[in-house]
């Protein structure tokens, strides 16, 4: 960061801080989780939403993104609301979101800041809605955490989110809950997938673009990646994708008889190919949010990286991963002992319940 962005995040982190009240779980009745980030933050966030709901609250409001807005929307309804920011750099809109929260509730028992870096948004957002009590998983020095928060983020340098969330959430006296990432599916889109599906039987899913270029494999590497992953499964290959990944899938789909593109007329793709990856046999991906929706539903995972995962590992019963500096200089051999080895651990029978392994 440089030394202008310091001293403005310092300036402002000055500018909106204030003492909250000692953290008393059993005192809070409305809560706030601001996430106004990625598919994948989205998803790692849960944890909170469970121990949260977990109290019994009154009302439970979740700020997030057009991006990940899709993740929260099933929850809406029995106390929750959704708020979507279009822009989370557009400070006056998360000012202004902050005001309309507590001018229709009151003050928030506690405010939960999701977004890790204790980033200029959050800033924004905490001090401006000013919660009896906030949480959050960042090295910040603000007053407004609780001081408990860098003592997790301290003790788990490394763990997944989902892990680190569902420690706060118990250190903090809130509730102990699994620690796993989640995408709720309206029953809707669900069957409409099954349906769409059904004629295809066993498959596996392969998802070809991640959410910057760097994380997208190019349609020839797309071709040999289908061909090994075709022919090492024996299972028909369906491309999960977004609208601007649909040309490739499609042109991909229209050469390669193994390949299929699932049609739908929903405009959010988000759960659509979260129903096509929960009913996959496995999952190929680059992309994190594409690997965590397949950690939610607990599918067989490949997940191909640009470095060594650490934080957004796959947290599937059954995975493996792949390393390359760039995605096209990805080793197909390396890909295909990967998979193998993915499709072995699958095919391996699970103990029976109550014998330990000999």
């Amino acid at each position: 960061m440089s030394l202008r962005k310091r001293l403005g995040r310092s300036l402002a982190e000055a500018w909106f801080d204030y003492a909250p009240k000692p953290l008393e779980p059993e005192t809070i009745r409305k809560a706030v989780v601001f996430i106004p980030k990625s598919i994948g933050d989205g998803m790692a966030v849960f944890p909170v939403i469970r121990a949260l709901q977990a109290r019994s609250l009154e009302w439970l409001g979740i700020v997030a993104s057009a991006r990940n807005a899709a993740v929260f929307e099933p929850l809406q309804g029995d106390g929750v609301e959704l708020f979507v920011i279009p822009r989370d750099r557009d400070y006056r809109q998360v000012r202004q979101t902050a005001r309309s929260i507590r001018q229709r509730c009151g003050r928030v028992d506690l405010c939960v800041d999701a977004t890790l870096a204790a980033s200029s948004p959050a800033i924004h957002f905490v001090g401006t809605l000013k919660a009896r009590m906030n949480l959050q998983l960042s090295s910040s020095t603000m007053r407004a955490y609780a001081p408990l928060c860098n003592e997790v983020t301290t003790e788990l340098p490394t763990t997944p989110l989902p892990g680190s969330w569902s420690r706060l959430m118990a250190r903090a006296g809130i509730a102990d809950v699994p620690a796993r990432y989640e995408l709720p599916i309206a029953a809707e889109v669900e069957e409409e997938v099954i349906a769409l599906t059904a004629d295809l039987g066993r498959y596996v899913a392969f998802n070809l673009d991640g959410s910057i270029p760097e994380r997208s494999i190019p349609l020839d590497q797309a071709r040999r990646l289908s061909s090994i992953l075709h022919r090492s499964s024996q299972l028909p290959v369906v491309i999960p994708c977004a609208p601007g990944g649909e040309p490739k899938a499609l042109e991909l789909a229209a050469t390669m008889p193994d390949v299929h593109v699932v049609p739908t007329a929903r405009t959010v793709p988000v759960p659509h190919s979260a129903a096509i990856i929960k009913h996959a046999e496995l999952l190929v991906s680059p992309d994190t949010a594409a690997i965590h929706m397949a950690s939610a539903f607990d599918r067989p995972t490949l997940g191909i990286y640009l470095a060594e995962p650490s934080f957004w590992q796959p947290l599937a019963t059954h995975s493996r991963t792949v390393t390359a500096s760039s995605l096209p200089l990805l080793d197909d051999q390396a890909f295909e002992q990967a998979l193998t080895e993915l499709l072995a651990l699958r095919a391996t029978p699970e103990p029976a319940e109550g014998k330990a392994d000999s």
